[in-house]
C-alpha cells in the first residue's frame, strides 16, 4: 500500500515538474519572438558620441535620444538616416 502511495506522488511530483519545464519553454520563445519585433534605431547620447541598433528603451538607460531606422556614423559619433 505504501509503495503505490510512493508510485502515485512520484508520478504527480513528475507531472508538476514536467509542466513547469513546458510553461518556460513557451515563455522563453515568446520572449525571443518580442525581441524580434523590437524597433532599433541611434541612441544620441551626447554631442559627438552615438550607439547604434539600440532600442527605445536602452537609449533611455543611456539618457538619450533615440532615433528610429538611423545608424551611429562612426566618424563623426552622429546618428544618420539608414541608406537603403
Amino acid at each position: 500500500m505504501q509503495l503505490k502511495a510512493s508510485i502515485g506522488i512520484l508520478a504527480a511530483a513528475l507531472v508538476l515538474t514536467l509542466s513547469a519545464c513546458e510553461g518556460r519553454k513557451k515563455e522563453e520563445s515568446m520572449d525571443k519572438k518580442g525581441m524580434a519585433t523590437m524597433e532599433t534605431g541611434c541612441c544620441q547620447h551626447a554631442e559627438s558620441a552615438c550607439a547604434g541598433d539600440v532600442t527605445k528603451s536602452q537609449c533611455e538607460q543611456m539618457s538619450g535620444k533615440f532615433h528610429k531606422d538611423h545608424m551611429c556614423r562612426t566618424d563623426n559619433g552622429k546618428c544618420a538616416r539608414k541608406e537603403r
